[in-house]
């Protein structure tokens, strides 16, 4: 890539605030696609959230938001050696791989490809866990206030504060397949046309601990990601500063911006009332059957 535009783009992406984070799920810049779209897979794959693609490895790991996708997109960035030129364009991961990476000749040419080949992956999280962590990031970033007001009438989020239980009233007035990926399905499109070799359930299991197996698996070298600088710094960065003690049922409890971003903030299991693990499980029960 012509180091004017790299250099273009990292001052953008510098310059976006972090509640713009949320963007990651549309395409900044306008390039065409690259060829190997008009091929069945090749369409499906360009869809968000795109796939991470380890042309070498013949590896595609599929993931999404709210399901330690960050994470993720490390490891991913360091197994093909972009980590530092991500590191360096911007510290959210995600600017990296959307605006520069999604563009770059090695990503473009992986598309030729035969996917058949190829080890995949799936990384997903537990549907109901998800959906707390949703509604957690949409109230600390605001990115979806104006979609609340439009579909619920429900004005000024930012100072009005949400409840879980108004947060799904938003869910079942949107098309869950085609939103904010931080909110949708987390099946995606390109599952129905490759078998997934490897399926991790970060809920129940060790990620880390499992991309090790899938490093062994497609001969990749062993990483230790637990004592990754990048992932722990992130981690810090985006969990709130204190956690509200066990007090019982929360789903119908409103909760404010700051205490979003800060903190004291209750464990997912406040919020799993019976009504509402029966109204997620109609939502997102695509995701339910495919990965429960």
């Amino acid at each position: 890539m012509n180091f004017d535009v790299l250099s273009r783009l990292k001052k953008v992406a510098m310059a976006l605030p972090h509640a713009f984070e949320h963007v990651i799920g549309g395409d900044a810049r306008k390039d065409p696609p690259p060829p190997g779209v008009n091929t069945e897979l090749g369409r499906l794959l360009w869809t968000w959230p795109r796939p991470l693609i380890h042309p070498q490895a013949r590896l595609l790991v599929i993931h999404s938001q709210k399901s330690a996708c960050t994470n993720v997109a490390i490891w991913y960035l360091r197994q093909i050696g972009h980590a530092q030129a991500a590191r360096d364009f911007h510290y959210w991961p995600h600017f990296y791989l959307a605006q520069v990476l999604n563009h770059s000749e090695f990503y473009r040419k992986a598309y030729d490809l035969d996917f058949l080949k190829f080890t995949v992956v799936r990384v997903v999280r537990n549907p109901f866990e998800r959906a707390v962590s949703s509604f957690r990031h949409a109230l600390k970033h605001g990115h979806l206030d104006d979609e609340i007001r439009k579909r619920l009438g429900y004005n000024d989020v930012a100072h009005k504060g949400l409840s879980f239980s108004i947060f799904i009233d938003f869910l079942e007035r949107v098309d869950l397949a085609n939103c904010d990926p931080h909110i949708s399905l987390q099946r995606h499109p390109i599952e129905g046309k490759l078998p997934v070799h490897h399926l991790i359930n970060v809920t129940s299991e060790n990620l880390f601990t499992r991309l090790n197996d899938v490093e062994a698996s497609v001969g990749l070298p062993r990483s230790d990601m637990t004592a990754d600088p990048w992932i722990r710094y992130l981690h810090h960065h985006n969990r709130p500063e204190k956690m509200m003690p066990d007090t019982g049922d929360l789903y119908t409890q409103v909760f404010s911006r700051p205490q979003a971003k800060n903190g004291p903030w209750p464990r997912y299991e406040a919020f799993m009332h019976p009504e509402a693990r029966e109204r997620i499980a109609c939502l997102y029960a695509v995701d339910i059957k495919a990965y429960l």
